[in-house]
């Protein structure tokens, strides 16, 4: 019997570029201390027994599928088909993926709300691609689309730099650990927000001059010493991508009596947004009805 298998990828967040990472821009991505761990129990029983738990340890997708062709044997829905494509995109990748079993258990829990926009696709993606021994980057490509950087993300417990340059994805480690750090706060929306379709419904595409200047803002964000050195930054970027999209920033339509600076991050209109401000900050967004204000490295790793 085969050695017992376990597996954990990061969550992510977009600090820099959003939509124009698609189009070449260089974004500042955060994986997350949260992630999506994944069990794989080899099993005599014929067949692959998926359960998907939620952060809370509760059952929120289970299925069984045929291991020579990845069907349901009892169901047809989204998830169910989303796990049939990344599995046999790993088995087109790798041949010789699951053929030497016949039986699983894999059994996957998020340590994060699904809700959240932190990438339980891609740390799914990235669980799998590890299993079977496969670039996760072309999974991720062939069954969700997108920049990649949720997948670059996944791989790491450090800030990156990541760009696609001639759609090749270049990924950088930085040292990103903000001085200020005590003023930065994640705070969630209260909607889920969904990236592919904001793109298709806001995103113009980018010139090369706007490009270029998100390109410095993300060198700048790195480099910032400041608090207000980086609100300044963040002022300037969402300027560029509220043009870009056609949207109105959300400070302006959300949080215009913030004493401070908040900025969108990934898909407007939802998921997680960066306020940067006082330190009791949490008392504000609570107030305003936004209960989830994570200080910033209780979510981000703090580095060696």
């Amino acid at each position: 019997m085969a050695k017992n298998l376990s597996f954990f990828s990061s969550g992510k967040l977009l600090i820099s570029s959003e939509y124009a990472v698609i189009d070449g821009a260089c974004a500042l991505a955060l994986p997350t201390k949260l992630g999506q761990s994944m069990k794989v129990i080899y099993k005599k029983e014929p067949g692959i027994h998926w359960i998907a738990k939620d952060v809370n340890g509760s059952i929120w997708f289970e299925d069984h599928f045929q291991v020579n062709d990845f069907q349901s044997n009892s169901q047809t829905n989204e998830i169910t088909s989303r796990v049939q494509k990344i599995l046999l995109a790993a088995s087109e990748l790798n041949t010789d993926f699951l053929v030497n079993h016949t039986g699983f258990l894999v059994e996957t829990q998020l340590g994060f709300s699904k809700d959240w926009g932190l990438g339980s696709s891609s740390t799914l993606v990235n669980n799998v691609s590890q299993w079977a021994n496969v670039n996760p980057f072309y999974i991720q490509k062939k069954v969700f689309g997108g920049s990649g950087y949720d997948i670059a993300c996944a791989q790491k417990d450090n800030p990156i730099t990541y760009q696609l340059i001639e759609q090749r994805p270049k990924v950088e480690d930085v040292a990103f650990f903000p001085s200020f750090h005590e003023h930065l706060f994640f705070v969630y929306m209260n909607i889920k927000q969904n990236s592919r379709t904001s793109i298709q419904n806001h995103y113009r595409g980018i010139s090369d001059q706007e490009r270029n200047a998100l390109n410095a803002l993300t060198k700048r964000f790195v480099r910032a010493k400041k608090a207000s050195e980086f609100q300044a930054l963040m002022f300037a970027h969402e300027n560029i991508i509220s043009k870009l999209i056609g949207l109105p920033p959300v400070q302006q339509t959300t949080f215009s009596d913030y004493e401070g600076v908040v900025k969108s991050l990934g898909a407007w209109g939802g998921d997680f947004v960066l306020a940067c401000g006082p330190k009791n900050s949490k008392a504000y967004f609570s107030a305003k009805g936004y209960a989830v204000c994570i200080p910033y490295f209780e979510l981000i790793p703090q580095g060696n």
